[in-house]
């Protein structure tokens, strides 16, 4: 490393004391900050076609194999790499240690530090504040994947607000959980609602917006889908027992919200949000 990379500091002896100028936050395949919620700007970048670029870059694949990956969709392309790892585990060494060293390019190419890393997937970075200048190095390239006006961590699940699109993106709930119709027109709306109020700072809004919100939750006036259970399970629980065992449904109509247990949503998400906000 050169050492016009780093702050030069010196002992009492006069030696030499180097100090990295950028977080070594990059060190990390998998990391989010302890910070509850972020209202800024928000950047996501992800290394384009991680697995091939840094195939590409080892040096050490046939020319041949890495054209004809690149001309396959990502989910084949995906599939084919992960056939070749199992074949030869140094493939898979190498995109490891690869996106490691793009993390690093990117970290001290761009001097972020601590507090401007909101989180960290393997091959994305999560940037709070600016957007990058330098994103290219070589065959690797992070590519701005998207913008977030809001994040907030609510039991361990992510939520990244886009308030431009009116969008949710959720980390630790599965894609076809989320964007389920009942989803997308239940709690979905909840939290859009919520996060724009908060990204706005209407404060006063927001607080009678979660009032009315409760009230018409616990007395089951809300359309039904707000009932649906926002999990993997993706069911709705009702309040009956067959010899022991709860009795769920797949679908449900608004006539049936009588016999329905609308207590996860309300214990796993909105009770934080309440207790968050007011």
């Amino acid at each position: 490393m050169d050492l016009d990379e780093l702050d030069i500091e010196r002992d009492r002896e006069g030696f030499i004391i180097l100090k990295r100028t950028y977080s070594d936050l990059y060190k990390k395949t998998n990391y989010l900050s302890p910070v509850p919620m972020v209202i800024n700007r928000i950047y996501e970048y992800d290394i384009h076609a991680a697995n091939l670029s840094m195939l590409k870059q080892s040096g050490k694949i046939d020319p041949k194999a890495l054209s004809i990956l690149a001309k396959m969709d990502k989910k084949p392309r995906e599939v084919a790499v992960g056939k070749m790892i199992r074949e030869n585990k140094q493939f898979g060494v190498i995109i490891k240690r690869g996106i490691l060293r793009a993390r690093e390019q990117l970290f001290r190419e761009n001097q972020l530090q601590d507090y401007e890393v909101l989180s960290i997937k393997n091959d994305a970075v999560f940037v709070i504040g600016r957007k990058l200048k330098r994103t290219t190095f070589g065959d690797v390239e992070f590519r701005l994947k998207n913008q977030y006006s809001l994040f907030q961590n609510i039991d361990k699940i992510e939520f990244y607000y886009d308030r431009r699109h009116k969008s949710i993106d959720m980390k630790g709930v599965k894609d076809e959980v989320v964007h389920h119709p009942d989803h997308q027109n239940g709690m979905l709306q909840f939290f859009l609602t919520v996060f724009n109020y908060a990204a706005m700072d209407q404060r006063d809004d927001l607080r009678d917006y979660l009032l009315d919100f409760v009230h018409r939750y616990k007395a089951k006036e809300l359309p039904y889908q707000y009932y649906r259970e926002l999990n993997a399970a993706n069911i709705y629980r009702t309040e009956i027992e067959l010899s022991g065992y709860g009795y769920n449904l797949e679908e449900i109509g608004q006539g049936d919200l009588g016999m329905i247990n609308p207590i996860y949503n309300y214990t796993r998400f909105i009770l934080p949000v309440i207790r968050y906000y007011l």
